[in-house]
């Protein structure tokens, strides 16, 4: 072989193996990229199934101990001894052993007698002996109580006016019907309060209150029935006009939304998803709701259309789109939704994760000890400016420089990033005693006691005739 020809085919090959080498290189380096994003999407995926599981099998209790925050650092209650130092005085406990004492000896389970309520009706019957007593002196009596029940009845209540001719052909004088909640209709208020109250407090549908009314001997077709909860409810709307006046003429509100499957026969499933809006004042403790069939801005820009004041939210993307810039209107953020994204990140990044919930949980422990100490809202001012405002600071800080060593991916990175957008709408609380440092609208949801016992009251006490005559005059007499 000619050199020539050997001199090029060496450098075809030497070429081609430097070609092949580059390759190699090119394709470890993007092999590594690959494993790299599919770990950070497995990580996520993971993350989700463990919420997901967590939703359906696990406890929804986000409580983070004191005592995680640190061995060494005393609690906010604790007062004299460390962690440690409670530990080594139970080892040395347990190497006395206790004099035996004598335990209280249990009562039998069921056993006991339950005791009547003194506010019902009592109603007594005299049993005398059957042998004559006339020449016996009483010495006492035996009382025993039995609990007894009327049952609901229907009864007609009938209207007599007598109709009188004025002399001289004066015309006819006959005296007015009252005011009926539903006009010219059948049922009285009472009627339809109990309808409603056993539906929406108790949860016993129409249907099944036809059956029982039914085999009482009246039967009510079930259009008619519905009519009558429709026309009940409107005679309600002025007083939740009334209830939406004093709500939104505060200065401090609470929104949060929840959903709500409602029955719908125009849906494919007979169900469509929709949303409650809850505004809390918790200054009045005052609670409305606005029911909506979904959830964008359309509700809460309808509602809170002339509101000034502070705002508290969670991180739903329609409130800071509404109000993140608007002149009148202080956007504050929920320090419990952010709270609950570091204790979801406990399993992936646990150092870091306990030390914000650690921080976060003195902040909640202070909150604990005011409301304990029935301290006014100056007071609570002051200290928050004491204690907690450090604090939110030390994690601003801390947000500021971990996002930038932090994968974006990753559930703790997640975490950061929501809590660093809404820092300064975080931390606003320790500004006023009156702002909370969480939104408590889901307290107030779950409180469905409180609620329905709300709700029996306002069925059981106002539904009666309310016309606007008679109730926006009271509206005026106060001062909001």
């Amino acid at each position: 072989m000619p050199l020539d020809v050997a001199v090029a085919v060496f450098n075809g090959y030497f070429s081609a193996m430097e070609n092949t080498a580059t390759d190699y290189k090119a394709l470890y380096e993007e092999s590594l990229l690959t494993i790299s994003k599919n770990e950070e999407e497995i990580s996520g995926l993971r993350f989700e199934l463990d919420k997901f599981r967590k939703y359906l099998y696990g406890r929804k209790n986000e409580k983070f101990p004191l005592s995680q925050a640190g061995v060494n650092q005393m609690g906010l209650f604790e007062l004299g001894t460390t962690q440690q130092q409670q530990q080594d005085l139970s080892a040395e406990a347990e190497t006395e052993k206790p004099s035996p004492v004598a335990k209280p000896k249990k009562r039998a389970k069921g056993t006991g007698r339950m005791s009547l309520p003194e506010a019902l009706r009592r109603e007594t019957v005299v049993i005398e002996p059957e042998e004559d007593v006339t020449s016996c002196t009483l010495i006492g009596q035996d009382v025993t109580e039995v609990l007894e029940l009327t049952p609901a009845e229907f009864y007609v209540k009938r209207y007599v006016r007598p109709k009188y001719a004025r002399p001289n052909g004066g015309g006819i004088v006959v005296g007015f019907l009252p005011d009926r909640v539903i006009d010219k209709g059948i049922p009285s208020e009472s009627v339809v309060a109990q309808m409603a109250v056993d539906k929406y407090v108790y949860g016993l549908p129409l249907h099944r209150q036809i059956d029982r009314y039914t085999k009482m001997g009246v039967r009510i077709p079930a259009s008619t029935a519905s009519d009558w909860m429709m026309k009940g409810w409107e005679r309600l709307l002025p007083l939740w006009e009334l209830l939406k006046l004093l709500a939104l003429n505060q200065k401090y509100l609470q929104v949060d939304e929840s959903p709500v499957k409602v029955l719908d026969r125009d849906h494919k499933n007979g169900i469509h998803q929709g949303f409650m809006w809850v505004y809390n004042a918790p200054a009045d403790n005052l609670v409305l709701f606005d029911y909506r069939k979904g959830r964008d801005s359309s509700g809460p820009r309808e509602m809170l259309k002339g509101f000034a004041g502070i705002l508290q939210t969670d991180g739903y993307s329609v409130y800071e789109s509404l109000y993140a810039d608007h002149p009148h209107i202080m956007l504050v953020f929920c320090m419990a939704h952010a709270r609950r994204k570091f204790h979801e990140s406990l399993k992936y990044d646990k150092q870091k994760a306990t030390y914000v919930l650690g921080r976060m949980q003195v902040l909640y422990a202070l909150e604990q000890q005011m409301r304990d100490g029935g301290m006014n809202w100056e007071e609570r001012t002051l200290l928050r400016q004491e204690k907690a405002v450090p604090i939110l600071e030390e994690l601003g800080k801390w947000l500021d420089k971990e996002i930038l060593v932090t994968a974006p991916s990753s559930p703790l990175g997640k975490a950061i990033a929501y809590s660093k957008a809404r820092w300064a709408g975080l931390s606003a609380y320790a500004l006023h005693g009156q702002i909370e440092i969480d939104n408590y609208l889901n307290i107030y949801i779950m409180r469905s006691n409180q609620l329905k016992a709300c709700l029996s009251w306002v069925l059981g006490v106002l539904f009666r005739p309310i016309t606007s005559h008679n109730i926006y005059p009271f509206a005026n007499s106060f001062s909001i």
